[in-house]
C-alpha cells in the first residue's frame, strides 16, 4: 500500500479523526501536524518514498529536526509525535504498514530544554568517550564533527554548509569562517589546539566524491546531512547515557565557556552569530524556553 498518494493519507486520516469524536480544532491540528510531517519526509527521502516505509529511526530524526532546525519546544515535538503515532495506527489497522514506528519514540521531557542547557563537564567526557571508542571508519570524521560542534559552538546547518576553504589551520590563529564574514551572522571563529588536532586527522582520511568540497562528506564521497549529524550524535549519546542530547546542547555549553572566559556578551554574540544580545543572553540562563 505503499503507493498511496499523501493527498488520500491525508484525507483517510480526516475521516478517522472524525469517527473519533474529536473536536473540529483538535481535528484542524492533527492534520497540519501530518501535513508537516509529510513534507519533512518528503524533503527527506524524496517523494518517490512513501511514509509508510519509514521506520522508528526516522521518526526520530524528525524529532531532531523539530527541535534542533525548527527549534519547537519539547511539548511541541511530543505534539507532533502523538500526531504520528495516530496516523501509524490507523495505517496498521487498515493494512497499510506492518508496524507503528512512531511507537517506540519516547516523548520528550518538557524540561529538555532546560536540561540541554545544563550539559556539564563529566557529560561531555562521556560523549567524547563514547566517539574515541567508534572503531568504524567514521570515527575520525565523526570525532572532528563534535569537537568543532563543542569547540566552534556552530549550529546544524552551519556544520554541514562547511566548505574547505572555510578552514584556516595553518595561520598564527587557527580559525573558521562561517558564512558569509560580511554578513550579519557570518563571522570567523578562533579554534584551540584541539579542534585543530581532530580536523586536521579527519582531513587525511577525507575521501570525496570529484567536484565536493564540502568539508563533512558521507560514505559516498558527497555532502554529509544534516540528518545524518542527527544520527550519528543520536547514537553516540545514547553510548554515552545521555538521552535527548542534541547539537543544541553542544552549542548551549560553548556559549556559556566563552562567557565565563571573556566576561564579555558581545564575544559570545559575535561567536555566536547572533544579531541581538537579547538572544545571547537566553543562552545563557539555563531556565530560558527559547
Amino acid at each position: 500500500m505503499g503507493t498511496i498518494n499523501s493527498s488520500r493519507l491525508l484525507e483517510r486520516f480526516k475521516a478517522y479523526l472524525s469517527n473519533a469524536a474529536l473536536a473540529q480544532t483538535t481535528v484542524v491540528n492533527y492534520l497540519a501536524d501530518l501535513r508537516a510531517f509529510l513534507r519533512w519526509s518528503e524533503g527527506t527521502k524524496g517523494t518517490a518514498c512513501s511514509p509508510l516505509s519509514l521506520d522508528t529511526s526516522d521518526i526520530q530524526a524528525y524529532c531532531f529536526y523539530l527541535q534542533e532546525t525548527r527549534n519547537h519546544a519539547p511539548a511541541t515535538v511530543n505534539r507532533r509525535l502523538q500526531t504520528l503515532r495516530k496516523f501509524y495506527d490507523l495505517a496498521v489497522a487498515q493494512g497499510w504498514t506492518l508496524h507503528n514506528p512512531a511507537e517506540h519514540v519516547s516523548l520528550l521531557s518538557e524540561t529538555a530544554s532546560a536540561r540541554s542547557r545544563s550539559l556539564t563537564s563529566d557529560d561531555v567526557a562521556r560523549l567524547l568517550a563514547a566517539v574515541r571508542s567508534g572503531r568504524h571508519r567514521w570515527a575520525t570524521r565523526d570525532w572532528a564533527i563534535i569537537q568543532i560542534l563543542l569547540g566552534a559552538g556552530l549550529k546544524l546547518g552551519e556544520l554541514t554548509e562547511l566548505r574547505l576553504a572555510d578552514v584556516h589551520l595553518d595561520v598564527n590563529q587557527p580559525c573558521l569562517e562561517v558564512g558569509a564574514v560580511s554578513s550579519n551572522s557570518g563571522r570567523t571563529i578562533p579554534l584551540e589546539a584541539e579542534v585543530c588536532e581532530a580536523l586536521r586527522s579527519y582531513l587525511v582520511a577525507r575521501q570525496a566524491a570529484q567536484g565536493v568540497d564540502h568539508l563533512f562528506v558521507n560514505r559516498d564521497g558527497n555532502p554529509l546531512s544534516t540528518r545524518s549529524v542527527q544520527r550519528l550524535l543520536y547514537r553516540y549519546a545514547q553510548a554515552a547515557g545521555l538521552d535527548s542530547l542534541t547539537t543544541q546542547a553542544l552549542r548551549y555549553m560553548y556559549a556559556r565557556r566563552i562567557y565565563e572566559r571573556s566576561g564579555d556578551l558581545r564575544t559570545v554574540a559575535h561567536r555566536l552569530g547572533h544579531r541581538h544580545l537579547a538572544t545571547t543572553i537566553r543562552y545563557l540562563r539555563p531556565s530560558s524556553n527559547e
